[in-house]
């Protein structure tokens, strides 16, 4: 069989007997290779069931209900329509089609076959009906609900007329022991058929369960590598600005305040010139730790860029916010840095903050503590100044 996958509408239904749509997960390759063997199996079972069929058929007529060679050219038709399928399967002549399944195909010579067979061999309707029953219950292999619906609308105004045409002489063979042996043969059958549909169906819902969870976590670590600063283990610029924004709904709507602060790690371009970038990016992580460690639960920090961060302040106003970045800027420097980078550095912060102003633009909240903060540098750093505060 080809390796090209057919390819899907938008309009049509759930693809379920071709091959599904390629993942970013799994190749391809390996989504044809298993719908290759899905149809396989699928195409097995199929046969095993005309097969199960025609023995009960020659069992009719064996009992003396059904001709001998009406039963035979059942078989051959089955056999004929089977073989092409399997070539179809086996060349890769079915993957140039619109429906590389065959439904159409097998549910015609399938039904062809019943369907003939009820008309020259009315005594055994029991089990041709119940066999009609059963193959409308293939219909999920279908790959477009209306290829099902025509399908099985034409069939069932053939069974109406061959009702009306064969009825008197259509009756269930149960007169004689044969007779009840093969009835109770017929609805054998056609429960294990269909508990067998159940049990594909169940092994799929399974199967779409795992690897909806599987997607659900790939996901969420897709959302967290969006929103978090891998290095830092803090939010990144996206992820604290969502947050900023989902602090003013708070604003807006209860007028609690909400502070601002923009902090800059002191002389870290000396730091990464002098020790390197790996003593950098150890230092952004043991800075990140502390933020996180300090923040209460309903701040947020994030790294704004390079070694500036942006702080969230929730229900705080200038007073309050003080005391958080000063205890903050007192923990910054007083921290063992030359274990934790294992280099002689110092580490210290600078400082600006600001308390938004409820109908402002973000952008000028954020603007007056970076402003803030460059006041701070210009007084010698390490410090935290509140906007207007001057120093």
């Amino acid at each position: 069989m080809t390796s090209s996958l057919p390819p899907r509408k938008k309009s049509e239904g759930p693809l379920l007997w071709g091959p599904e749509s390629a993942s970013p997960l799994v190749s391809e390759a390996a989504h044809f290779e298993r719908w290759r063997r899905r149809t396989w199996q699928l195409h097995l079972s199929v046969g095993l069931s005309h097969l199960y069929a025609l023995a009960l058929f020659l069992g009719h007529a064996w009992a003396g209900y059904a001709p001998l060679r009406a039963v035979l050219w059942y078989g051959l038709w089955i056999a004929v329509g089977m073989a092409f399928i399997t070539w179809a399967y086996a060349s890769g002549w079915s993957q140039k089609r619109r429906d590389p399944g065959l439904f159409l195909e097998h549910q015609l010579m399938s039904i062809s076959g019943v369907l003939g067979l009820l008309v020259v061999a009315p005594q055994v309707a029991f089990q041709a009906l119940v066999m009609l029953l059963v193959f409308s219950a293939d219909g999920f292999l279908a790959r477009r609900r209306t290829s099902f619906w025509l399908t099985w609308g034409l069939t069932l105004a053939l069974v109406a007329v061959v009702i009306c045409w064969r009825g008197p002489q259509m009756r269930m063979v149960t007169d004689t022991l044969a007779g009840q042996l093969l009835t109770a043969a017929v609805m054998l059958g056609a429960v294990v058929r269909c508990s067998m549909l159940v049990t594909y169906f169940r092994g799929m819902q399974y199967r779409l369960s795992a690897s909806n969870q599987k997607l659900a976590a790939a996901l969420a670590h897709i959302e967290q590598l969006a929103r978090y600063d891998e290095l830092t283990g803090v939010a990144n610029r996206r992820g604290v600005l969502e947050r900023l924004h989902l602090a003013l709904e708070g604003v807006q709507r209860h007028g609690t305040p909400l502070s601002i602060a923009l902090l800059d790690i002191d002389h870290f371009k000396s730091i990464n010139d002098q020790y390197g970038h790996g003593c950098g990016d150890a230092v952004l992580r043991a800075f990140g730790s502390l933020l996180s460690t300090e923040m209460r639960a309903i701040d947020v920090a994030g790294r704004y860029g390079g070694e500036e961060f942006l702080l969230v302040l929730p229900e705080t106003d200038i007073p309050q916010a003080l005391v958080l970045l000063e205890r903050l800027r007192q923990r910054t420097q007083d921290m063992p840095w030359d274990r934790l980078v294992d280099q002689p550095v110092t580490v210290t912060c600078t400082v600006g903050a600001t308390q938004y102003q409820p109908g402002e633009p973000v952008e000028a909240a954020i603007a007056r503590a970076d402003a803030a903060m460059y006041s701070g540098k210009a007084l010698g750093r390490n410090r935290v100044i509140i906007d207007g505060m001057g120093g």
